[in-house]
């Protein structure tokens, strides 16, 4: 198989696109910025390991990305997107004592990120394929607490956008999915899973191991629907 994984700078993107390429496929691993050591590390080890720079908010950088994963050999069975952010003072402050600067970089990266992800890497994807975008259970609208609002919020904007995204396609499955709360840099205050668990949930769900619900869009790792 050939699959993109979008955000493996850390965390589950980072587990997900090396246990791809130790199953011997091919994968786009696209970080932010310069490459991380751990990426590098994972292109020596693995033939199939591929290194892509890509910043979710640049509409340029999708461009060329999706350019790059194309020439190399074209359509993916697979994209995975996980780049999001959660930022500190979302840990701690509620809405109402909120930082809208902060408010505004989750938007960006979660929502924003994700609609230029679609637009420029939509077409990359095969028939009867899979696009996966990760949000988080956050993102619910019925279920609802205090905690990382701007998180929440953006997660939310994030799962409706998937939802339309996958009414807009046909030809292959879109889901949004819940991680499970991981043991990363990002769910370190709530973990219950280490990332190795919900990566190998992931995979099963792309190789077909794993077969969610027939029109079921919003799923978590174990290929379960999810209440939206």
């Amino acid at each position: 198989m050939r699959i993109a994984v979008i955000g493996v700078n850390q965390g589950l993107g980072l587990v997900l696109s090396r246990l791809i390429a130790e199953k011997g496929h091919t994968v786009y691993a696209a970080h932010l910025g310069k490459t991380p050591a751990e990426v590098s590390e994972a292109a020596k080890r693995f033939p199939g390991y591929k290194p892509v720079e890509f910043d979710v908010t640049n509409e340029a950088m999708a461009e060329t990305a999706a350019g790059i994963i194309s020439r190399d050999g074209g359509g993916l069975d697979a994209l995975v997107t996980v780049a999001g952010i959660l930022t500190d003072s979302d840990r701690t402050r509620l809405i109402t004592e909120a930082d809208i600067g902060d408010l505004r970089k989750a938007l960006e990266i979660n929502t924003v990120g994700a609609a230029i992800v679609i637009k420029h890497f939509h077409g990359l994807v095969k028939d009867g394929g899979k696009f996966i975008a990760v949000t988080s259970e956050a993102g619910s609208l019925t279920n609802i607490g205090e905690k990382y609002p701007g998180y929440s919020v953006s997660k939310a904007a994030q799962n409706k956008l998937t939802a339309i995204f996958a009414k807009t396609v046909s030809r292959y499955a879109v889901y949004a999915l819940h991680p499970g709360r991981m043991n990363t840099v990002m769910g370190r205050n709530d973990a219950q899973i280490e990332p190795e668990e919900s990566a190998e949930g992931i995979y099963k769900i792309i190789s077909g191991e794993k077969k969610p619900p027939a029109n079921t869009w919003f799923i978590n790792y174990r290929g379960e629907a999810m209440e939206i």
